[in-house]
C-alpha cells in the first residue's frame, strides 16, 4: 500500500485528537498544535468520524495525529475507511497507550473492537509501557504496520516488533511522544482486556 505521508513530517503540526469526557488530557504546548475532541458516546453513528473528516478533507499544512487510550481505536478506524484525499495532510499518528480504556468507555471500545485492521495508510508509532498485555498491544501494532515502542524502557532498548531500523519517518515520529504526556497523572484507567475482539495476541 503507498503511504500518504512525505518528507514534510519533518515540519508537521501536532493534532491531538481526544475523547469527549476523557480525564485523560495531554500537556499541549505547542503553538503550532490543535485538537480535535471527539463525541464518541454513539459510537456506531459515525458522526465523530464526521468531526475528522471536517479537521482534516480539506487541510493542506502537514500534521501528526497524536491520540491516546480508545482514540487511537477511533482514529485508526477513520484512517482505514476514509478517502485517501482526506488524509493527504496527514504524515504520520502517534498512538499512545492503546488498550487503555477510561471507565465508562468500555463500550466504545467493544464497539471500535469491530473496525477494519488493515496497515495505516502513514507512517505510525504504538507507544506503550510493557504489561502483561503486551502482545495485544504488539498484535494490534503488526496489524496497524505501525512500530511499537516501549515508553517505559532506555531508547537504546526499546523492544520493537520490527527486526529492521526504524524508517525516517518514523524516527522524526519518535520526537512527538513526549506530548503525549498527561495533564493529569491522577486519571483512573483500567486496560482492556483479551474482550477486545481485534487485539489477538500473534501467534
Amino acid at each position: 500500500m503507498d503511504l500518504v505521508h512525505d518528507t514534510s513530517i519533518e515540519r508537521a503540526d501536532p493534532v491531538f485528537v481526544t475523547v469527549a469526557g476523557d480525564t485523560y488530557q495531554p500537556l499541549i504546548q505547542s503553538a503550532t498544535a490543535s485538537r480535535i475532541e471527539l463525541d464518541l458516546s454513539k459510537f456506531p453513528n459515525g458522526r465523530w468520524a464526521l468531526q475528522l473528516d471536517e479537521a482534516f478533507a480539506r487541510r493542506s499544512a502537514p500534521a501528526v495525529i497524536l491520540a491516546h487510550g480508545v482514540a487511537c481505536l477511533a482514529v485508526a478506524w477513520w484512517a482505514q475507511l476514509s478517502p485517501r484525499s482526506y488524509l493527504r495532510s496527514v504524515q504520520g499518528a502517534v498512538f499512545r497507550s492503546p488498550l487503555h480504556v477510561g471507565f465508562g468507555q468500555a463500550p466504545i471500545a467493544a464497539s471500535a473492537s469491530t473496525g477494519p485492521t488493515q496497515a495505516l495508510p502513514f507512517a505510525s508509532i504504538v507507544a506503550s509501557e510493557v504489561t502483561p498485555y503486551v502482545e495485544q498491544v504488539l498484535a494490534l501494532a503488526d496489524r496497524w504496520g505501525s512500530r511499537f515502542v516501549d515508553i517505559g524502557a532506555p531508547e537504546a532498548g526499546h523492544p520493537s516488533n520490527r527486526s529492521a531500523a526504524g524508517t525516517d519517518q518514523e524516527q522524526t515520529l519518535l520526537q512527538y511522544i513526549h506530548l503525549l504526556d498527561r495533564n493529569n497523572a491522577l486519571e483512573p484507567t483500567v486496560v482492556a482486556g483479551p474482550t477486545i475482539a481485534m487485539l489477538h495476541p500473534r501467534s
